[in-house]
C-alpha cells in the first residue's frame, strides 16, 4: 500500500513540474479564472440576485477546476503518445491506472489554484467577498467534490486513451457540462427531458454541495440525500473506471496499437 502511495505521490509531483512548464496550461490556471471571473461578474451583477458572489466565485471555480482536468487528462494521454512515452507508461511494473490517478491529483492540486485566484481576484477588484455560512461543512463539501471530480476524470481518460481524437473529445466536453451540470444557474431552467444526464454527472451535486454550504443549509435532509448521491456516483464513477482500466489494459497488450496515430 505505501508502495502505491509512493508511486501516486511521484506521479502527482511529476504531472505538476510538467503541466506548470506548459504555457498553455498556466493560461488556463491562473489567466482564464480571471477572464471566467470578470464575464459572470458582469451577468450577475444587476441580476438581482441575493449573494451572487456564490455564483461568481463557485462557478467561475468549477468551470476552471473541470478545464484543467479534463483538457490536461485527455492532453496528457495524447502527450505521452506524439512523444512515444505511452507505451512504455502502459508497460511499466505499476498499472496504468495507477500513474494516471497521480497524474489527475496533479491536475486537480493545480486546479484549485484557479479556485484560489477567482476569490482574491473578486474580492480585491470588485470588492465582493465571498460568505461562507458553515466552514466546516463547505471544506467537507469540497473535498467530497474533489474526489468526485478525480473519479469522473478517471472515467474518461480510458476513453482518451484509446481514442485518436482525444483533443477534439476534450473541447465537446467542456462546455456542455457547465450547461448541463448548473454551473452558472439552476438545472430547472433546462428542458425536463436532458435533466437526467445531469443528475449523472457529480459536478451538478458538487455545485449543489458548495452552493448550500456557502449560503446557508435550510433543508439538513435535501443537503444529507446530495451528499448520498454525489458519493454513491464516485463509488459507480470509481468502479467502471478501473474496470476499463483493466480492460484497456488486456487489449492494448493484445493489439498492440496504442501507439497507432
Amino acid at each position: 500500500m505505501i508502495s502505491v502511495l509512493k508511486i501516486i505521490w511521484g506521479s502527482c509531483m511529476i504531472q505538476m513540474k510538467q503541466s506548470f512548464a506548459r504555457a498553455t496550461f498556466k493560461f488556463c490556471v491562473l489567466v482564464q479564472p480571471i477572464i471566467y471571473a470578470v464575464i459572470t461578474y458582469m451577468m450577475f451583477r444587476n441580476s438581482g440576485i441575493e449573494n451572487f458572489t456564490s455564483y461568481v466565485v463557485l462557478g467561475t471555480g468549477i468551470m476552471s477546476l473541470w478545464s484543467s482536468i479534463c483538457f490536461s487528462s485527455a492532453g496528457d494521454i495524447e502527450r505521452e503518445r506524439y512523444m512515444g512515452t505511452l507505451q512504455i507508461v502502459t508497460s511499466v511494473p505499476v498499472q496504468f491506472k495507477i500513474i494516471m490517478l497521480g497524474k489527475v491529483l496533479g491536475n486537480t492540486i493545480l486546479g484549485l489554484m484557479s479556485m484560489v485566484i477567482t476569490f482574491v481576484f473578486v474580492s480585491v477588484v470588485f470588492g465582493e467577498v465571498l460568505t461562507i455560512a458553515n466552514p466546516l461543512v463547505f471544506m467537507a463539501s469540497l473535498i467530497i467534490s474533489l474526489f468526485s471530480f478525480m473519479a469522473i476524470s478517471m472515467l474518461l481518460a480510458p476513453s482518451f486513451t484509446l481514442s485518436r481524437n482525444s483533443r477534439a473529445l476534450m473541447n465537446c466536453l467542456e462546455y456542455p457540462i457547465f450547461i448541463l451540470c448548473g454551473v452558472l444557474f439552476p438545472i430547472e431552467v433546462l428542458p425536463v427531458w436532458i435533466r437526467p444526464l445531469s443528475y449523472i454527472l457529480s459536478p451538478t451535486w458538487a455545485i449543489k454541495l458548495l452552493r448550500d454550504s456557502s449560503l446557508g443549509i435550510h433543508d439538513f435532509s435535501n443537503f444529507a440525500t446530495n451528499i448520498a448521491i454525489i458519493i454513491l456516483i464516485t463509488v459507480i464513477y470509481s468502479i467502471v473506471a478501473s474496470k476499463l482500466f483493466d480492460r484497456i489494459d488486456k487489449e492494448t497488450r493484445i493489439k498492440a496499437t496504442l501507439e497507432v496515430q
